[in-house]
């Protein structure tokens, strides 16, 4: 099988596609009996004469996210060739939350640029926008992977999904060391992630819980990394939080390693469409967790702490594991290490490959484009 990903990120924000393209193309290519291909979407667009030859070649074309534009019109373009064009994407672009740094851009369609005259940033606007181009994209692909139950569900109306969640490449997590080591006598509490958790923690009762605690708990600190709105929100003396901005994609994990217990809130119907990887990723690096208990982590049950979210289920759940913290770690290096590793991308390829065999068999359905208000 010839599987070609189309990914959407940049180098300044190369996350999902690392999830969505990078990784499965990876795990393609370690087995003999598959190749596998990246390129970006604007060398998708430009349809030069290499790209023709390549996605002529490939029975799997997986395209990410970004269904807009000259994008839609490659799509239909290999479309009436009868290539198996695959739809993926990792959250609720639909109900997207203001707080979110994508919002403007999805609902409004608002794309910022610098005016060469001027050097100050203007705002230009897509029409149609970019969540009723989303739509059409969906019903011109055979059939989306997509990593929630109720992405599938939401998204099901327009074209066959399948849930597929994201994986992990077992070689990224070994041998690491924390980025910010500290004394063993301190434990560090806290999150790292993009800029679109901010309602995450606003709203799910864990900022008063994180107060109360490291004002409880001498020897507790916390890290927040990413999003400097939510390190703002948590009221305590800059002697107890600590904040980093965003690291390369190498030193992620060594930033989740220097984390004694790491959170992962959830609470918006936004957040019910995320993907599970951020506890996988605790887990694979032998890290005792607390998370929204929630569809999101519903699978994940037993592995660690889910809780309801409240301010009090919070501070009770983190003050908990802080005075067990010796045997959440020797627990963590059990039954949650063995199943984060059955979640290698090596040890899940199977199941994606039966899929994309399944969607190869299928008919392109006989579906209209139709122009929905958002």
């Amino acid at each position: 099988m010839i599987v070609t990903y189309i990914y959407a990120d940049n180098n300044t924000e190369w996350n999902c596609s690392y999830y969505n393209a990078i990784m499965p193309m990876r795990a393609f290519n370690r087995r003999e009996e598959h190749e596998s291909y990246a390129i970006s979407l604007q060398d998708f667009s430009e349809n030069n004469p290499a790209t023709q030859n390549l996605i002529g070649r490939s029975d799997i074309i997986v395209v990410e996210r970004n269904l807009f534009g000259d994008t839609l019109t490659m799509i239909q373009y290999w479309k009436v060739r009868n290539k198996n064009i695959v739809i993926v994407f990792d959250d609720g672009y639909d109900i997207i939350e203001p707080t979110n740094k994508s919002y403007n851009f999805w609902t409004k369609g608002e794309l910022k640029r610098i005016n060469p005259q001027t050097q100050e940033e203007d705002a230009e606007y897509m029409n149609p926008l970019p969540i009723t181009q989303l739509r059409w994209g969906m019903q011109l692909g055979k059939a989306a992977t997509l990593p929630s139950e109720n992405l599938c569900k939401d998204w099901g109306k327009y074209t066959k999904t399948f849930h597929v969640r994201n994986s992990i490449e077992l070689e990224r997590y070994e041998n690491i060391t924390p980025l910010f080591p500290h004394s063993k006598k301190e434990l560090w509490i806290g999150w790292c992630g993009s800029l679109s958790h901010l309602s995450s923690f606003t709203t799910s009762g864990i900022l008063p819980a994180m107060v109360r605690v490291v004002n409880d708990l001498s020897n507790v600190k916390i890290l927040i990394g990413g999003d400097k709105r939510i390190y703002d929100s948590i009221d305590v003396d800059v002697s107890k939080k600590s904040f980093t901005p965003h690291v390369s994609v190498p030193d992620f994990p060594k930033l989740l390693k220097s984390f004694d217990i790491p959170l992962a809130p959830l609470h918006s119907e936004y957040d019910m469409r995320r993907s599970w990887i951020k506890v996988i990723e605790y887990m694979i690096l032998q890290i005792p967790w607390i998370a929204t208990d929630c569809i999101t982590y519903r699978d994940l049950k037993g592995f660690g702490k889910l809780i309801d979210n409240s301010e009090e289920s919070w501070y009770n759940a983190i003050i908990d594991m802080v005075e067990h913290i010796d045997d959440a770690r020797e627990f963590a290096k059990g039954k949650p290490y063995e199943f984060a590793k059955a979640q290698c991308i090596d040890n899940q390829l199977d199941g994606r490959v039966k899929i994309y065999e399944e969607i190869m068999a299928m008919d392109y359905p006989d579906r209209y484009m139709k122009n929905e208000s958002i």
